[in-house]
């Protein structure tokens, strides 16, 4: 019987202890003797890979390659979404671009115009299994009516199979395409780049369409306002008796003219009182006393002539005869005679020099009186000129920003046939001649039997750690006892 009043003697009993660290030996002899569950599961890897690659429906992408500059071209001095960023700018600017590349604007066209909506790779047909349709109805998976449209769901589905990326420190953004199909990878990677394209040259000309409009529905109250402006002037004018000829008034003119007059008739008298002068003191002259220039005229010059001559011959004659001759009384007489005509055309020009004179008194008195009456009347104009003035300067400021809106209004309109953004493609998209998914049979089949073999040797380290366990596991010490006590 076991008598539990015994003391128990002995060593304790152990309730448990740490296997030994396996050896290097004991690992070797594990891997030799799973050899063949290492093979077999290397084999079953690779035959795994196999029917993956082969299970795997392989997708091919193309890539277009677009440079966007910052800087637009330099085409006319004002454009209107002429670009000159900044040197941080740059960046952002093609960031943008890559954002306008994945748009709908950009996109939906691509997707018409392909006609993806209809492509079983982009819009997959709905299943009509009862049970997959329950479980779609039930979990809330299925679309509502609106957003079966085909358009929509293939250019979902071509998000899904587009990337745009920028490459570091530059402004080349390149655009991947992944499709079952090379050529239709490339071929829409380029109807991409058309339509990105026509998007922005769209938007280049909407913008100037907008502006030109904008000016043009501005231009009709602008023109409206200078015409005001203009009529107030007109009516000041009229009002004021503020007459202008070649942009000056009639006033300001006359005042000059008048003053030209004035010197040239000053001048005129001047001449003519200096020609009296001398006609007077040539009157007490002798005959033969020569004449200034400005009274010589033909009959006093005939009557000098003759009258030299005359006495030229008397005294030949009077050196010859005598003074007592009597043919030297005849002579005398002669002389006598043409003293007489010299001295009455002297008066006569003196009665001639008078006459000029006084006219050109007078009419330097009656210019000066008519500059007078201009120069109070010019006094006047010129107080009515401040409010001229003044409506000029509004009306030169009106039709200044007239002009500008007019011009700029042109400009925008021929914007409109203008493009002038600086993007390009460098490089157009090609079909690919790899695939780019699965990767290639020469990466996946090692990659398999490597990790099928690792696979394998995990599984014999295992199996052996686990049959040399039960093997070195010894009897409890605490059985033992209990039995040496009941016999």
């Amino acid at each position: 019987m076991f008598d539990f009043g015994t003391t128990m003697r002995g060593e304790p009993i152990a309730m448990g202890r740490t296997a030994p660290a396996p050896d290097t030996a004991a690992i070797l002899r594990w891997l030799r003797q799973g050899t063949g569950v290492i093979v077999l599961s290397g084999v079953t890897a690779v035959v795994l890979a196999v029917l993956g690659l082969n299970l795997l429906k392989p997708t091919y992408t193309s890539v277009l390659q677009i440079l966007v500059d910052p800087t637009d071209l330099s085409v006319i001095a004002n454009d209107l979404t002429n670009r000159s960023p900044q040197a941080d700018s740059g960046v952002s600017i093609a960031e943008s671009q890559a954002r306008v590349i994945q748009s709908d604007s950009v996109l939906r066209p691509v997707v018409e115009r392909l006609g993806l909506g209809s492509d079983d790779e982009f819009v997959r047909e709905p299943s009509t299994n009862p049970v997959v349709v329950a479980m779609k109805d039930l979990l809330g998976l299925e679309p509502p009516p609106g957003n079966r449209d085909a358009n929509n769901i293939a250019l979902d589905t071509l998000r899904t199979k587009l990337g745009v990326r920028r490459a570091e420190r530059t402004f080349v953004i390149d655009v991947y395409v992944q499709t079952l199909d090379p050529e239709k990878s490339a071929r829409i990677a380029n109807a991409i780049g058309d339509a990105y394209f026509a998007e922005e040259a769209r938007a280049r000309t909407d913008a100037a369409r907008r502006a030109s409009d904008a000016l043009t529905a501005r231009l009709t109250g602008l023109r409206r306002s200078v015409e005001e402006a203009e009529g107030k002037v007109v009516k000041y004018r009229e009002a004021n008796r503020l007459v202008t000829t070649s942009g000056r008034l009639l006033s300001d003119q006359q005042l000059s003219d008048l003053n030209q007059q004035l010197v040239s008739a000053t001048i005129r008298t001047a001449e003519a009182q200096s020609r009296l002068d001398q006609a007077r003191r040539m009157q007490t002259s002798e005959a033969g006393t020569a004449l200034p220039e400005m009274l010589q005229s033909l009959e006093m010059q005939n009557l000098r002539q003759a009258y030299a001559t005359l006495s030229r011959n008397t005294a030949e004659l009077a050196t010859r005869l005598g003074e007592r001759h009597p043919a030297m009384a005849e002579q005398y007489a002669q002389q006598r005679d043409l003293q007489r005509l010299i001295q009455r055309e002297k008066e006569r020009i003196i009665e001639t020099s008078q006459k000029d004179y006084d006219r050109a008194a007078a009419s330097e008195a009656a210019v000066r009186k008519s500059l007078d009456r201009a120069k109070v009347e010019t006094a006047g104009n010129d107080r009515a000129n401040v409010g001229l003035r003044e409506l000029e300067r509004e009306l030169d400021a009106r039709r200044a920003v007239y002009e500008t809106f007019l011009k700029r209004a042109r400009e925008t309109s021929e914007q409109e046939r203008l493009n002038n953004s600086n993007l390009r493609v460098i490089s157009a998209a090609t079909p690919a001649r790899l695939r780019s998914w699965p990767p290639s049979p020469k990466v996946i089949l090692p990659v398999a039997l490597v990790l099928g073999l690792g696979l394998g040797a995990g599984l014999a380290l295992l199996r052996g750690a686990r049959r040399d366990g039960t093997q070195r596991t010894p009897a409890p010490v605490g059985a033992r006892s209990f039995r040496a006590v009941d016999a």
